[in-house]
């Protein structure tokens, strides 16, 4: 029995050895890293489409055989260009019947009128009598209205004809087409579609939790798979009150700055929205900072042995904290990656 308390104690004696000995001489690796002061930049993640805010669906309302058809999908237009025709003979008949009817009483009028004038003179003169004069009043007075009733006519006839054109609302871009010449458009058939490349904007979706993050004008970085590596800036222009509770996002819409000539609606797009920029703070790797149950550490690495050191955490990203206050100075080596055995004194070398 004696001689298994001897082996015991020296066994435990061993064990203290070994545990003083590695904390008083052996030194752990650890990856450090230089706390720096710079500029710190946060951001919101979102992706998106490519979209227009100038956007037409244009429709033929009379319908009928395409007579005319002036334009195809990458065509540029202008503001009132015309685009397609329908068959408009008969339309083009009545506009010229409702003319001439027109034309013939305003004639009709002014005969009537210089027929009035005549009895005015002679009623005058004691020439006419009352009865004279207000007849020639009263068939003046239906010439006139003969004359508006057919300018009515003729305008009538004119909103038809114009039907069975389809021209440009604004200038733009014909992005689809839905007929061509000798089809046959059922009333109201779609026929184009287009854009103003001007109104041009990104439409991205955005975590619900970062929304409050976002507002109006604030910078934006635009990538597109078509365009590689290259960046576009952008500002925040539109956010849509509203978040989908599917997906639990919201639209924010993204203005480029310089958008490049090959944009095209539906390209797919990432966008980084900046939310925040700080400058000249202190910062350190975010791995770095352990957050404990009453407060957040670093460790710091002096003459080799470790320190603890409690900081209060400003913002922060992925890869990134700000710390706030003066427990650290630029220039201090931390534990970039603290581990669960690292503790306060420990003797500790730089790992490569």
């Amino acid at each position: 029995m004696k001689k298994k308390y001897v082996v015991s104690g020296a066994v435990g004696g061993i064990v203290l050895i070994y545990f003083i000995f590695h904390s008083l001489f052996v030194q752990e690796k650890v990856k450090v890293s230089e706390v720096r002061r710079g500029n710190f930049v946060t951001v919101v993640y979102a992706t998106g489409n490519v979209g227009a805010d100038s956007t037409a669906t244009l429709r033929s309302e009379a319908g009928g055989v395409v007579t005319y058809d002036g334009v195809h999908e990458g065509t540029t237009v202008r503001r009132g260009e015309l685009l397609l025709r329908t068959d408009d003979s008969d339309d083009l008949l009545r506009v010229e019947q409702a003319a001439a009817n027109l034309e013939s009483a305003q004639i009709d009028l002014q005969d009537k009128l210089q027929n009035l004038s005549r009895i005015q003179a002679l009623f005058k003169s004691g020439s006419a009598t009352q009865k004279q004069l207000d007849d020639a009043q009263t068939i003046a007075n239906l010439a006139k209205v003969s004359v508006q009733q057919n300018k009515i006519a003729l305008g009538i006839a004119k909103e038809q004809l114009s039907k069975t054109r389809v021209t440009a609302p604004f200038s733009g871009v014909i992005i689809s087409t839905g007929a061509k010449l000798g089809d046959y458009l059922l009333p109201n058939g779609v026929c184009f579609e287009m854009i103003a490349p001007k109104s041009i904007l990104v439409d991205a979706e955005v975590d619900e939790q970062d929304l409050a993050r976002i507002g109006k004008g604030q910078k934006c970085v635009v990538a597109f798979d078509a365009f590689g590596d290259k960046k576009f800036d952008g500002y925040v222009y539109r956010i849509v009150p509203k978040t989908n509770e599917a997906t639990k996002t919201s639209r924010v819409f993204v203005k480029l700055l310089d958008p490049p000539a090959n944009l095209n609606v539906g390209m797919t797009a990432t966008v980084n929205i900046v939310s925040s920029e700080l400058h000249d703070v202190l910062l350190v790797p975010r791995t770095a900072v352990l957050q404990l149950p009453d407060s957040n550490v670093v460790y710091e690495v002096q003459a080799g042995k470790l320190k603890e050191v409690r900081v209060d955490v400003g913002a922060s990203d992925g890869r990134l904290s700000e710390i706030l206050g003066n427990t650290l100075r630029p220039g201090a080596m931390i534990v970039s990656e603290p581990g669960p055995g690292i503790r306060n004194g420990m003797q500790v070398e730089a790992a490569d």
